[in-house]
């Protein structure tokens, strides 16, 4: 039966690690047209806020689905998940929430749980790198 489970989970991965790169490269065409269409297209070539915040989230994106895609890899040829790159992954998630995060529309307590979150992760983080070191 484990094994069974085993090979679910390899074949699920496999099939992720093949479709993530997809995605990637979608990510990367749409913010090369964002950057080139969008914001050049204007007469004044000045950047609207919008798009600026929208291509910083692309890229975002892009990086977190490079450090998923390196975790995937790292548990089909090792068998395991290093806790640094997941607590990295979780970072970049975070900030790209922060980053398309509409204030005007946020609760307070909800904005203390995002900074509690950002805290915590990043003395996980440090702590991470600290015993990493030994």
């Amino acid at each position: 039966m484990l094994k069974i489970v085993d090979s679910i989970e390899k074949f699920i991965i496999r099939a992720l690690m093949v479709m993530i790169p997809a995605a990637i490269l979608l990510c990367v065409i749409k913010l090369g047209r964002l950057i080139i269409l969008d914001n050049y297209a204007s007469p004044t070539f000045l950047i609207d806020i919008s798009k600026f915040l929208e291509g910083v989230g692309l890229v975002l994106i892009i990086l977190m689905a490079i450090k998923l895609l390196k975790m995937m890899k790292m548990f089909l040829t090792e068998g395991r998940i290093e806790l640094e790159v997941m607590v990295e992954v979780a970072v970049i998630a975070l900030c790209y929430k922060i980053i398309t995060l509409d204030l005007q529309h946020s609760d307070s307590i909800f904005l203390v749980g995002i900074a509690s979150l950002m805290v915590g992760l990043s003395v996980s983080r440090f702590v991470l790198r600290l015993a990493g070191g030994r």
